[in-house]
């Protein structure tokens, strides 16, 4: 019989398996305290970041600045440099097609950092959708222009489902509490854009929350993981927030229907049991939008009770402007819903031109009846295009408003049925009531 001796193990050998080990567990490690920290983290707890103008030395060409920093009004560079000699009692640069950033400078040293013309202001200068004004940075304005945490007590319901809102006793809605604050004092005409489909891509809704305006309305799929996260971070942005409420399509597609999708052929009990479990998803919206829903926007028995369940937990519904023979408004005036419906869709077609066109239309109804909206989907176009046309409103005498201001409650017909005449002046002193309370 023979025998094999044991051979020692190899040091070589040993030494790459503990080494490899070793990095699989630092790692794993890392990964877990990282996304413990993203998901549990609050952005305003992290150190302070501040975003400054680099000068390159003269007599070499530069490259075009990047919109997010170049002012909104496409002449502002000379003005500036006529503002900053006039302030400085000095001569402009002899490089007269140098792009000015707003730096004053004293014996050769930067002595403070002027902000460039926004929406008319000369001591602001937008970043990242944000009007930073001279002296704070990005972040400070940010905090200052964060909405209040949810959920709000007094309008919110603990189920055993989760958080429902609710009218509180003294009458304020979620509607209301949950709006942003807007005023119009100089009565000038408004856009509104509401952006959805958030939560889902992370990169795509961290984006649309950092880069878009405040007054930019954003909704949110109630599949998208860690949904309250989202809503806490978007409010904390500014942003107040929609809650998507998906609805029976004609064709649903490729797309796997939603276990909780709303079905214009079930029943009362089972309607109002699936709205409720989707507005337990989360907690701190001021209304719900819906996901398609061509098919179940015809019914109008269903439309009737999401209407009247809507409107007696004080929520908002809006819709997106894609929905043809929609019953939605018949029904939202009848039940005294906060409604308003988009007037167009602005990125059916993800192409640049053509929602460059889209918003192009949507200023030209605003300047005629007042006010207009637009829904949009969170590409990166679609983005990085709003970006650009939120920081030119203030030009064309437009201003950018949140959704909130331009839902309205019409009042029941009932209501209405004592004297005919009283309707139209009704109607028309329901708007300002309507922006009181979204504020």
């Amino acid at each position: 019989m023979s025998h094999h001796a044991a051979r020692d193990p190899s040091p070589l050998r040993s030494g790459i398996v503990h080494t490899s080990l070793s990095l699989v567990a630092f790692a794993s490690v890392a990964a877990v305290a990282g996304t413990v920290i993203h998901l549990t983290g609050e952005p305003g707890a992290a150190s302070p970041a501040r975003q400054i103008a680099l000068f390159e030395p003269s007599g070499i060409d530069r490259p075009q600045l990047k919109s997010r920093f170049a002012s909104t009004d496409a002449t502002v560079n000379p003005g500036m440099r006529q503002l900053a000699a006039a302030e400085t009692d000095g001569e402009l640069d002899e490089a007269g097609d140098e792009p000015s950033l707003g730096v004053d400078y004293a014996d050769g040293s930067a002595r403070m950092v002027r902000a460039s013309l926004s929406q008319g202001d000369a001591d602001t200068v937008r970043i990242n959708g944000v009007s930073v004004s001279s002296g704070q940075s990005w972040q400070e304005t940010r905090d200052i222009k964060a909405l209040p945490a949810a959920p709000i007590g007094s309008v919110s319901e603990r189920t055993s489902i989760g958080y429902l809102p609710v009218i509180a006793d003294d009458g304020r809605t979620p509607a209301g509490a949950y709006a942003r604050p807007f005023a119009n004092p100089e009565n000038r005409p408004t856009v509104s854009i509401v952006l959805g489909g958030l939560g889902i891509n992370y990169t795509h809704t961290k984006s649309a929350i950092e880069e878009l305006p405040p007054e930019v309305t954003l909704s949110f799929a109630p599949t998208a993981r860690n949904l309250q996260g989202w809503i806490h971070q978007a409010r904390a942005a500014g942003h107040e927030v929609l809650l998507e409420v998906p609805m029976e399509p004609y064709e649903f597609g490729r797309e796997r229907p939603h276990p909780k999708a709303l079905y214009g052929s079930l029943g009362e009990d089972e309607l109002t049991g699936r709205l409720d479990y989707l507005m337990s998803r989360a907690t701190g919206y001021f209304g719900v939008i819906n996901y398609q829903g061509s098919k179940f926007a015809t019914d109008e028995a269903a439309t009737a009770q999401i209407a009247e369940a809507l409107s007696a937990r004080g929520v908002a519904f809006v819709e997106d402007g894609s929905l043809n023979r929609s019953t939605f408004n018949a029904s939202a005036a009848a039940s005294g819903l906060r409604f308003r419906q988009a007037d167009t869709p602005i990125d059916a077609r993800p192409d640049g031109s053509e929602i460059e066109n889209k918003l192009l239309e949507l200023e030209a109804l605003a300047l005629e009846n007042g006010a207009s909206l637009g829904s949009g989907f969170a590409y990166p176009i679609t983005v990085d295009i709003l970006k650009a046309w939120t920081d030119q409103l203030g030009e064309k005498g437009v201003v950018l408003a949140p959704v909130s201001a331009v839902t309205k409650a019409a009042p029941k017909p009932e209501k209405q049925a004592v004297r005919a005449p009283v309707d139209t002046a009704a109607a028309g002193q329901d708007q300002p009531e309507a922006l009181n309370t979204a504020g």
